[in-house]
């Protein structure tokens, strides 16, 4: 730990040294000579790092699925997509997934606690990701308890990542309800591209985590990985009064995954079977009330969350232009929830098939799911004063059908894509999602689609079922005067969360266009519009107060989930990517928004007068990073990213500053040491706790 200190202390002092030495990759590409030989930058050179894996054709022919439920060319595809690759994931330090979709552009990333994010892409931006849906492996990780994703218990190795695809606007019409703002798909490694071992360790001043992963084969064409994996965190951030958030994260988890995958591409037959189990342990403080004083008392508690899931996929090629999916896959997790606990059961079934005929590609599919899950409260009690949901157990039923036609009407030149998924549930009962999309390649450096959607996110079972006091008034005060009985003008009054069982779907009307465009061979920029239309969305909004009288007499101030908010939001988003050399890369992006959300006027109460609302979304962001090969063996990444004010959370702009450094004394150990939020020692994103300066050292060995 004193090494630790020490260490931190030099980086901080050495940060802005660092930062110079950014400023000047960016500005002066002549200095470089500086740190490397002149020779070295000589393109003709054999001794030229190779710096394939960056190279701009190579990103332009990656082949992504997310967006069609099939393989298809990034360049041809008429969606706004961004591939984080396992090269960008590595080099740009991110310790967790959340910090790694900080890479892509619209993507917005906001640490709300020691072991919580808001992550979101473009608009809507909530502790839960509730309008974005988030797949690792093709396995939904979207939770209908919360309508969103806990990040926390979504981990894995990061450098078996093979790539994470983003898509930016709606997906419902191949992924269905839930996929409203966005899509994020994190796709793993084959086996068989990691038959070897791997030792990793990383330490710091805010975190530890450890792997160890190992890979070989079962015969001539199968192959398999398992992996363990253990993190920590002590007392991540401090809230704004500088006060320690006492929060202590622990988790360990294991999996495996075995391939068998034929050694020619028509082979008729493959198979995927993948399993994981997971155990976290969260030391922290939860809020207790009670009608009787001192009415609040903040407790130290520990909370747990555990899973697992199963998976198995298989895929048959009828020919070169007819293949068939199968998937099949088990989730379970029991998680707690301040004084409540639930678990969480999942069995999901989806079949595809793609075939050509003429200038068509078809894809189909069906799918259902079931979902079952159980309340109860935490030391065995059933029902609580605090916390209650109605009802308690529920079986939920999804049935799913998709269809996608993508036509050439001028070939390789002009492609339309139209397609909707058709979903039914036993609560919102029959959904349709249409999608058309537009896609013109007038030539080799020029792209230029345009898409028009609609997506639906479902109530999750709290916005239907909760009843949850949020505070408690040690008097009558906030009863009117007005009141027909004032007798209990002394009693408490209670603020409550309400569920609603008469909600509707939200729905979303979305309108993008895109460009892109190659001017050189060492340059590439991606640009896109959107308008969205929003309506029905769920809010908490007031009601009528009323009396209860039972365990005795208080007041209930509720405020119920109602569909009482629309709204629309646009904006724009830019991306570069560009080889200045080879063996330096530069990335950058561009997001604006602008939200206007507002109450519909049928809805409006006398607490509630129309008033627009910007939500938690930051107006601008901006990302720059530099990636530089020094030699062979050293590399120097740095990454500096701008975030505007976010109104509603009282939460000012803030810059931040990343850099890495790393060594490869051979060809399978890599030693880095990588500062984090080097510009100021702590600053907020979503939520009182402040995300400090840290600085951490990783070790990784392959054996």
């Amino acid at each position: 730990m004193i090494i630790y200190i020490l260490i931190f202390r030099i980086s901080y002092k050495w940060s802005r040294c660092i930062f110079l030495l950014f400023l000047l990759n960016i500005c002066i590409p002549g200095a470089l000579p500086l740190i490397c030989r002149a020779d070295d930058l000589e393109p003709n050179n054999e001794s030229v790092v190779d710096f394939t894996e960056f190279s701009l054709e190579e990103l332009k022919n990656v082949e992504i699925i997310s967006v069609s439920k099939k393989l298809e060319k990034l360049s041809e595809v008429s969606a706004a997509v961004y591939v984080i690759t396992q090269e960008d994931i590595r080099r740009s330090g991110a310790t967790n997934i959340p910090d790694a979709l900080r890479l892509a552009p619209g993507v917005q990333v906001a640490r709300n606690g020691p072991t919580e994010w808001a992550v979101t892409i473009r608009c809507l931006n909530e502790e839960f990701s509730e309008n974005l849906l988030v797949l690792i492996d093709g396995r939904s990780v979207y939770s209908p308890v919360f309508s969103g994703v806990h990040w926390d218990v979504q981990d894995t190795v990061l450098e078996d990542i093979e790539r994470i695809e983003v898509i930016r606007g709606p997906g419902a019409a191949i992924w269905g309800a839930n996929a409203v703002n966005g899509v994020i798909n994190i796709i793993t490694k084959s086996t068989k591209d990691t038959q070897d071992g791997q030792f990793l360790v990383l330490g710091g001043t805010e975190e530890e985590s450890g792997s160890i992963r190992y890979g070989g084969n079962l015969g001539n064409d199968t192959y398999y990985r398992t992996y363990v994996k253990y993190f920590g965190r002590e007392r991540f951030s401090k809230d704004n009064r500088g006060g320690n958030s006492d929060d202590n994260w622990r988790s360990v988890r294991g999996g495996f995954r075995i391939d068998r995958e034929p050694e020619t591409a028509m082979a008729s037959n493959s198979l995927t079977l993948q399993g994981e189990a997971y155990a976290n342990r969260y030391d922290t403080k939860i809020d207790r009330f009670s009608l009787t004083p001192p009415y609040y008392t903040r407790e130290n508690d520990t909370s747990e969350a555990a899973g697992g899931h199963l998976l198995g996929r298989w895929q048959h090629t009828f020919s070169e232009t007819s293949d068939t999916e199968l998937q099949l896959y088990y989730d379970h997790t029991k998680k707690d929830y301040d004084i409540s606990s639930a678990y969480i059961d999942t069995v999901d079934l989806d079949f595809r098939h793609k075939f050509n005929f003429s200038q068509h590609e078809i894809v189909w599919g069906l799918g259902y799911r079931f979902i079952t899950d159980e309340f109860s409260i935490k030391n065995g009690h059933i029902q609580d004063f605090q916390i209650d949901m109605e009802p308690l157990k529920l079986d939920q039923h999804v049935y799913s059908a998709f269809v996608q036609d993508k036509v050439q009407l001028i070939p390789e030149r002009l492609n339309l894509t139209i397609g909707s998924k058709f979903e039914y549930n036993d609560y919102m009962g029959f959904e349709v999602q249409p999608s058309i999309r537009l896609l013109w390649i007038p030539g080799k450096q020029h792209a230029l689609w345009g898409a028009i959607s609609r997506a639906v996110r479902t109530p999750s079972r709290i916005e239907q079922g909760l009843r949850e006091i949020v505070g408690i008034a040690p008097s009558g005060s906030f009863i009117k005067e007005s009141a027909s009985d004032t007798s209990y003008s002394k009693s408490p009054a209670v603020f409550m969360f309400l569920g609603n069982d008469e909600l509707s779907s939200e729905t979303l009307m979305a309108y993008e266009v895109g460009y892109r465009l190659e001017p050189t061979n060492t340059l590439r920029l991606d640009m896109t519009a959107f308008y969205y239309n929003y309506d029905k969305l769920i809010m908490l909004d007031f009601d009528e107060l009323y009396l209860e009288t039972a365990p005795f007499p208080h007041y209930i101030i509720p405020y119920r989930y109602k569909n009482s908010m629309e709204g629309e939001a646009h904006g724009t988003e830019v991306a570069a990517d560009w080889h200045p050399l080879r063996q330096w890369r530069m990335k950058a992006s561009y997001s604006y928004l602008k939200t206007r959300l507002l109450h519909n006027d049928d809805l409006i109460t006398d607490d509630f007068e129309g008033d627009i609302e910007e939500k938690s979304n930051p107006g601008s962001q901006f990302s720059l990073r530099s990636s530089l090969d020094i030699t062979d063996q050293l590399e120097l990444d740095a990454w500096l990213r701008y975030v505007d004010t976010l109104s509603e959370k009282n939460v000012d702009s803030y810059t931040t500053l990343d850099v890495r450094l790393a060594w490869k004394p051979m060809e399978n150990l890599e030693l880095s040491v990588v500062g984090q939020n080097l510009l100021d020692g702590q600053h907020q994103e979503f939520s009182p706790f402040e995300v400090e300066r840290s600085v951490y050292f990783r070790l990784s060995w392959r054996f």
